[in-house]
């Protein structure tokens, strides 16, 4: 199932919301990027990274925009090398094998 999210400007920085909560945010005092919290927000407790999509919602302020990249960036690089583990290429083409037979 995708997970929608969007980009928006908060009063403290820039941040990822879903379903209206704030599951990520960049501070614009000093831009610091919180590996733990980044990934908690994607990666953690068997949240569904695979299909997530991001909408920029202030597409013309241009620290939002590089901080935005950025996350887009980091996700794509990640999501390839999760592929590349045979774990996770395991499990994903047992996934498809059920597909296929239902």
């Amino acid at each position: 199932m995708k997970r929608m999210l969007q980009f928006k400007k908060t009063d403290a920085g820039y941040a990822c919301f879903e379903n209206n909560e704030n599951v990520f945010e960049i501070s614009k005092s000093n831009l610091q990027f919180d590996v733990k919290a980044f990934y908690k927000a994607f990666y953690s407790e068997d949240k569904d990274f695979e299909d997530i999509e991001i909408e920029n919602c202030i597409p013309d302020d241009k620290n939002a925009k590089h901080i935005y990249e950025c996350i887009i960036q980091l996700m794509t690089k990640i999501n390839e090398k999760l592929v590349e583990l045979p774990d996770y290429s395991a499990d994903e083409q047992n996934e498809n094998d059920i597909s296929e037979e239902e």
